[in-house]
């Protein structure tokens, strides 16, 4: 993999900002120069996969894109994207560059993020786990990643959810909350005090946890850049534990509302941030 990259963190991630920092912030710390690609921009047409026309109208667009960048390298991030790009998205149009997972190449580049980890982040963590993302075995991979972080104690439970991530559950009826309720019971189980997302679904659908149960969910990012000396807030999931619509608008501010649109907010925005994991 070269050292100059475009890296592709996706559409839905951008409620992450911080994951997104952390990412390019450990991409960088092991040497790798970064271009971020993100946004309906970029999108891989998984929104659209009903509707093969406008699929592979976004597909051909992105991969173009990524062509015209001329780095010969993309790192991905969301598995759906990984996946499209893998199975859909060449179809289309003939991508210029290689890609791979961000866990491949942190993984392969183990030995300079490990001289970078020198503060400890003392957790007992276990790693939420899914078995559906066939193309990347990531799971291996975040483990012998979090086995450099100083003071981290790992769990890996035996259990891991179906799907490739936790939205990929959500149109199954009792899926997610079947997924949630393991979840809470093996982190139990583990006597850890921190859940490890992997993706940002799963911190996205799993972190309002955190007002019920007795543990921080934190994606895995997160406690790399921690052990690197980066902190980088949550504010995603502060504002889903907000507790009242009102405390999420205060953190929020009426700047960011304004730009958002008031009507969008209240109408998509507030009942996503409102809205309790169910288990």
């Amino acid at each position: 993999m070269s050292d100059k990259v475009t890296f592709w963190y996706g559409c839905n991630v951008v409620r992450h900002g911080d994951i997104i920092r952390a990412a390019i912030a450990l991409l960088e710390a092991v040497g790798v120069e970064v271009t971020p690609a993100g946004g309906a921009g970029y999108c891989c047409g998984t929104a659209k996969d009903a509707n093969l026309r406008a699929a592979e109208g976004m597909a051909r667009r992105t991969v173009e894109k990524f062509n015209q960048h001329g780095h010969g390298a993309v790192v991905t991030w969301c598995p759906s994207c990984h996946r499209h790009m893998n199975g859909f998205m060449r179809e289309y149009n003939d991508p210029q560059f290689s890609f791979a997972h961000i866990t491949q190449i942190l993984h392969q580049r183990r030995e300079r993020l490990a001289a970078r980890l020198t503060h400890r982040v003392e957790r007992r963590a276990m790693l939420h786990q899914h078995f559906g993302f066939h193309e990347v075995d990531v799971n291996p991979l975040i483990v012998d990643l979090l086995k450099l972080v100083p003071g981290l104690e790992l769990v890996v439970p035996d259990y891991a959810a179906p799907g490739h991530m936790c939205s990929a559950l959500a149109p199954v009826p009792r899926a997610l909350p079947d997924a949630t309720r393991a979840t809470c019971e093996a982190v139990r189980a583990a006597g850890a005090d921190t859940v490890v997302t992997v993706f940002h679904s799963c911190q996205r659908l799993l972190c309002g946890l955190e007002s019920t149960e007795p543990f921080h969910v934190v994606n895995y990012v997160s406690l790399l850049t921690a052990a690197m000396g980066i902190e980088l807030p949550d504010e995603y999931k502060a504002w889903k534990n907000a507790g009242s619509e009102e405390k999420v608008m205060e953190l929020i501010g009426a700047e960011r509302i304004a730009a958002a649109g008031d009507r969008f907010f209240r109408e998509a925005i507030l009942p996503e941030l409102m809205r309790r994991p169910q288990k």
